[in-house]
């Protein structure tokens, strides 16, 4: 039962990775659509730390890392635990995969806090 649980859940980050990469490329790549900005003020370091200093844009982020760390962990966890595996062994590669997966939840959490506070000039 959790292991259909787990995979349901892999599923159904699918749907939402795309809404959020996909909000994620209008943002970033479609700039000059939605703000009319030139192309190069939008890629301009300012005008990205004044867009990731937006609390849509940090939802959006840290929810899109969440999605898309469980659903590529997870995966890599499938290849792993099809390897001929003791038992033990499946609980060490099942907790280094949540220990990794905690770490690069942080790490990216806490940089793109760290843009979403981000003073320019001091």
């Amino acid at each position: 039962m959790r292991e259909t649980r787990l995979w349901s859940v892999h599923l159904l980050v699918i749907p939402i990775i795309v809404v959020l990469l996909g909000a994620h490329f209008a943002v970033m790549h479609y700039a000059p659509v939605f703000y009319g900005v030139s192309i190069e003020e939008a890629r301009n370091f300012e005008t990205m730390i004044e867009r990731g200093r937006s609390v849509a844009q940090l939802v959006l982020y840290i929810l899109l890392l969440a999605a898309a760390l469980y659903h590529g962990l997870y995966g890599l966890r499938g290849i792993l635990r099809e390897l001929t595996l003791t038992p033990g062994l499946g609980k060490i590669v099942d907790t280094s995969i949540i220990l990794l997966g905690l770490f690069i939840f942080a790490l990216g959490a806490y940089v793109t806090w760290w843009t979403f506070s981000f003073k320019i000039g001091g």
